[in-house]
């Protein structure tokens, strides 16, 4: 069996020790990411992701009550006793010769796959690798037409993820339920969207 060759970029990133951006980022998967890593995993999400307070009702954010608040998901950090340095993504491993690798390879979040790259409104592709210690990126560090589709599925995904919510929050509001609905219930929503979406073929 053909082992895929390593593009420049992901060369790049495993020769990287401290993976200090798996530390100072909050990563913000879509429900499709979640719904990859649980199905692929066999863990529920709440096991691997929280939910925090959002300032605004963005197009990821969730309710769980009719209380005008509303919720985005992120990746879990892991406990640690460090005060002056952020706690680590709770995929990121230690190996016995220093390196920091993810524990999820192939199943990283869609915005973790494409960093540090970006898409402007016109379609142009940039990098901007803020929270990264060990490079300063540049377009020499990627390929272009893969990163374009990296962050293209990352849009996607992003959108879809909108319109999932959106079902959520309509369905809260025509409940309108006397007290908050658990998080672990709202995760159970996404698996079930997105099963039934991957069924569809989407």
């Amino acid at each position: 069996m053909a082992i895929a060759p390593v593009s420049r970029k992901e060369q790049i990133w495993l020769a990287c020790k401290p993976k200090t951006c798996c530390y100072v980022a909050t990563v913000i998967p879509t429900g499709r990411d979640v719904w990859r890593i649980s199905r692929a995993l066999d863990a529920p999400p709440w096991t691997f992701v929280t939910f925090f307070e959002s300032p605004t009702a963005r197009r990821d954010a969730f309710v769980l009550d009719a209380s005008g608040r509303h919720f985005r998901l992120a990746l879990a950090k892991q406990p640690s006793r460090r005060r002056k340095t952020p706690a680590p993504c709770i995929f990121l491993m230690k190996t016995n010769n220093g390196l920091h690798r993810c524990g999820l390879g192939a199943l990283r979040p869609m915005s973790c796959q494409a960093f540090p790259s970006e898409m402007s409104a016109g379609g142009i592709v940039g990098v901007n690798g803020l929270g990264c210690t060990c490079r300063s990126w540049n377009l020499t560090d990627v390929d272009i037409d893969v990163e374009r589709a990296l962050v293209g599925n990352r849009l996607r995904d992003a959108d879809e993820y909108a319109e999932v919510v959106g079902r959520w929050n309509d369905r809260v509001a025509a409940e309108a339920p006397p007290k908050p609905i658990a998080f672990s219930s709202y995760c159970d929503y996404l698996l079930e969207a997105y099963d039934a979406l991957g069924a569809e073929g989407r």
